[in-house]
């Protein structure tokens, strides 16, 4: 199938000499997660909530300082390619550029979802078979700051706020990043004060509700229907009046992916404890996370990590971690050490996040060479 027909004019493009403040401003008001960064009518990269979140700079910045690398598909990719690209990186919106790097259009999630829900690739599937469980929440009194950092740390943009262990509201990364960057014209002094009032606020001085939930036996299909028409990436799955998960638009999207019979090219190999229960889940979504921003920067053709016991001392374990990325622009290996193996293999996937994105700069700033002698 040719993807043209989820192709959609984006109403916010940007340059990279644009002001942060006025580009949060458009994506607020034309609810786009996703905005194009172009220069000379190339497309060099993108702008999207999730930068905004994790990266706090001056309103009046460029776009250029925050922006991620270029994610992209080309105009003339199939439908398995688009698929793929969503599943592996999490992506809320993809531009498909052609062999010029010029930009075409965009492909929504939204837009994915709403074609294989017409297409009826939902049915027969219920929620609970591919919602995310445990799930990442925040309590209602803790602060803003510790949602923003939640987020940011695990690749998520939507937290379940608790109280009395039952879900009272849910905060995203937009609710967060609109207050942030809605300071303009203030002086930097102002600025900063107005930051730390609302990283110190309770997180249910923000947060949203009531909130739009599913149920574990519900139907995909009725599920994904729900968020296309509430205009919701994710909602919490409840069975009576407890969290069990959360299921999102990503989660709908792995069904289609399963039935193209992609995998998430992830080998990891645990050892001893490691293997069992809740620390498996943990350093598994961990690695997820990970493939899915290593994946936004390139084409990952393998990722794995290894563990290894390095030493004793007094009952505890130092964990090594080797981590391997296997790319298109080559291959990055890098080695972090520490007693508890989450922190390990965390700080081994950083530095390897780092390594391509510092190829990436090299590689971006070899390719404008030519055309900047010139000038």
């Amino acid at each position: 199938m040719s993807i043209k027909e989820l192709i959609e004019e984006p109403k916010v493009v940007v340059t990279y000499s644009d002001r942060i403040r006025e580009i949060v401003t458009k994506m607020r008001d034309n609810n786009q997660w996703v905005v194009p960064v172009v220069k000379d009518k190339e497309v060099i990269g993108i702008l999207s909530y999730n930068d905004l979140l994790r990266k706090r700079i001056s309103p009046e910045s460029k776009v250029i300082n925050l922006m991620s690398p270029l994610l992209s598909v080309n105009e003339d990719d199939d439908i398995q390619r688009v698929v793929a690209k969503f599943y592996t990186t999490k992506a809320r919106a993809i531009p498909v550029i052609n062999n010029k790097r010029r930009l075409v259009g965009m492909i929504t999630r939204e837009k994915l979802l709403a074609y294989f829900l017409n297409s009826g690739d939902f049915a027969k599937t219920k929620v609970r078979e591919y919602m995310n469980s445990p799930v990442i929440t925040v309590n209602a009194e803790d602060s803003v700051a510790r949602a923003r950092w939640l987020m940011s740390n695990n690749n998520i943009t939507k937290l379940p706020v608790m109280e009395e262990k039952k879900v009272s509201g849910i905060v995203s990364a937009r609710d967060i990043v609109d207050r942030l960057y809605s300071s303009g014209g203030k002086k930097k002094s102002s600025i900063l004060t107005e930051e730390e009032r609302l990283m110190a606020l309770p997180v249910k001085e923000i947060m949203n509700y009531p909130v739009v939930t599913t149920k574990g036996d519900e139907s995909v299909e009725k599920a994904v229907d729900i968020m296309l028409s509430k205009k919701i990436s994710g909602m919490p799955v409840l069975e009576g009046e407890y969290l069990v998960g959360m299921f999102s638009g990503i989660d709908a999207i792995s069904i289609i992916a399963k039935k193209y019979q992609m995998e998430i090219p992830i080998e990891a190999k645990l050892i001893g404890e490691l293997k069992q229960g809740d620390m498996k889940a943990l350093i598994d979504g961990i690695l997820e996370r990970y493939l899915s921003r290593l994946e936004k920067l390139t084409d990952i053709i393998n990722f794995k990590v290894t563990f290894k016991e390095e030493s004793k001392s007094e009952g505890k374990k130092l964990y090594q971690v080797t981590a391997r990325a296997v790319t298109k622009m080559g291959d990055f290996v890098t080695k972090d050490s520490d007693w508890d193996p989450v922190t390990a293999v965390r700080k081994a996937v950083e530095k390897l996040e780092e390594r391509v994105q510092k190829e990436l700069r090299k590689m971006e700033t070899s390719r404008r060479k030519p055309k900047a002698e010139e000038s």
